[in-house]
């Protein structure tokens, strides 16, 4: 259940998360044993987590408030969404990343206080990078001490392309996942801890004006992201409800050429299906 602010945990006494709905309503719609986590932070969210981990008293304090809110709501695992410890996050353009360095240290440290702090009753969970230019943190020498901390990492294995980027090539792909994971096995995390993370969205980018592009890849896009590192507004996302989609037309005829669906006004009939190349 995402998110809870990463800024609630790092005060004393903590603040108090309202999830979005009660846990007990949450686990009544999956399978009996099914387990509930509370997610905290997500994308921009970061302040609290480079407050948390700084020093030895912020991390127990860090930790143990969120064990009391796993403990108080009920949940069975904590993931942690850090996005990114020791830079590349949202506000890399504005803040830098020299700033964060120390975050390389802490961040291993912090986790091991949160594994410790909801002991055996609770999994702990980390939600980590796909492209390597934003692995800042997990480092050859980082990576064995995070392993050892976390139950499970979930490699966000998506937003391959994102809008730093000014050439476009996949948001997700098998290549670029099989790529993160040997990554981070070589690393040192343990294959089996590791989750292949899938998004439930697509990513959509605006090519640049006047650009003719023959492939969907290395096609040169508009500005995504302006000098403070803020969204243009040129890119973003699509989710699959329904909502999204254009509703069925109703001024279809069956089809006389075996023709149909997109870019035509024809249906399918029972002795005319449509044909391949493009045609459902």
């Amino acid at each position: 259940m995402a998110f809870a602010n990463s800024s609630l945990f790092t005060t004393d006494p903590g603040g108090e998360y309202v999830p979005f709905k009660p846990v007990s309503a949450v686990r009544a719609m999956f399978d009996l044993g099914t387990k509930v986590c509370m997610a905290i932070g997500g994308w921009g969210d970061t302040d609290g987590f480079s407050a948390g981990a700084a020093t030895d008293a912020s991390r127990k304090l860090y930790a143990n408030n969120v064990a009391a809110t796993v403990k108080r709501l009920g949940y069975d695992c904590v993931d942690v969404d850090w996005e990114f410890p020791g830079g590349n996050g949202e506000d890399y353009k504005r803040n830098g990343n020299s700033n964060k360095i120390y975050e390389i240290e802490t961040f291993p440290l912090l986790l091991s206080e949160i594994k410790t702090a909801v002991g055996k009753c609770c999994e702990l969970s980390i939600a980590v990078p796909a492209l390597e230019r934003d692995m800042i943190a997990f480092t050859a020498i980082k990576v064995p001490a995070i392993n050892n901390a976390i139950d499970f990492v979930n490699v966000m294995t998506y937003d391959l392309m994102n809008r730093r980027d000014n050439k476009t090539t996949h948001h997700t792909s098998l290549t670029g996942s099989l790529s993160a994971i040997e990554t981070y096995i070589t690393r040192g995390f343990t294959p089996s801890k590791i989750n292949l993370g899938f998004a439930f969205y697509a990513k959509w980018f605006t090519t640049a004006a006047g650009q003719k592009c023959d492939n969907p890849i290395d096609c040169p896009t508009d500005v995504l992201e302006d000098a403070n590192g803020a969204d243009t507004g040129k890119s973003g996302a699509m989710t699959f409800e329904s909502s999204n989609f254009a509703s069925v037309p109703t001024d279809l005829t069956d089809s006389p050429d075996a023709s149909c669906g997109a870019g035509t006004h024809y249906r399918c009939t029972a002795n005319n299906c449509c044909g391949q190349y493009g045609y459902w």
